[in-house]
């Protein structure tokens, strides 16, 4: 991190700078920031990246994109994110000097990295790959069982039973659908999917489920 501090700083100031109710509403009902974010998906693509052990990645772009990827929501809705993230993320690399095709290749992992479609293509790149795994690892297993109680919190009338019903249909539902494509990332999403079913299994239980 400590050799991109200055890509850090400029995101930084981008998402603090605009409004930040841009994107998913629920999440904007609890002020979610997504700069802290942003942060943790970058952790996650270094932890994934040492464990992968593959010197054929590109880590200068890779870490970029991943730097850059939400900055799109300062200036744009969910939807368009990620446009708006690459187009903030190219004048940035131009204007400071940056090889033109390593900047094509950079923008095009932010503009892919929300296109599940990628996820599972035997050509897509592994940087992309990688970068869409970190994405996902954060807001899920235990920080995803918080943001339901969290999220469900604001609501209009929330109990145990409403928050157990928003997990079952957000971090729960997410996590049983999702598989993951490395081998490091699949360790961390089973890690996680475990902490969730147990956590999900013996809440029912408390709630009174009898099984």
């Amino acid at each position: 991190m400590r050799a991109h501090k200055a890509m850090f700083r400029y995101v930084e100031d981008i998402l603090y700078s605009y409004d930040r109710k841009q994107g998913n509403k629920s999440k904007n009902r609890i002020g979610y920031d997504r700069y802290a974010h942003t942060v943790r998906v970058y952790q996650w693509m270094i932890r994934i990246t040492n464990r992968l052990k593959d010197d054929s990645l590109d880590m200068e772009s890779l870490k970029i994109a991943t730097i850059f990827h939400d900055v799109g929501y300062a200036v744009g809705g969910e939807e368009e994110h990620a446009l708006k993230s690459a187009s903030i993320c190219r004048d940035y690399l131009e204007r400071r000097g940056y090889d033109p095709t390593k900047i094509d290749f950079i923008c095009f992992l932010i503009e892919e990295h929300s296109n599940k479609k990628r996820f599972y293509e035997k050509t897509t790149p592994t940087e992309l790959v990688v970068l869409m795994e970190a994405d996902m690892l954060d807001d899920t297993g235990s920080m995803g069982i918080i943001l339901d109680a969290w999220i469900e919190s604001k609501s209009d009338d929330p109990s145990f039973e409403s928050v157990c019903r928003h997990i079952e249909k957000y971090t729960y539902r997410h996590m049983k659908q999702m598989e993951f494509v490395t081998a490091p990332g699949k360790q961390f999403w089973h890690e996680k999917r475990k902490l969730v079913f147990e956590f999900l299994r013996q809440y029912k239980r408390d709630l009174g489920d009898l099984k």
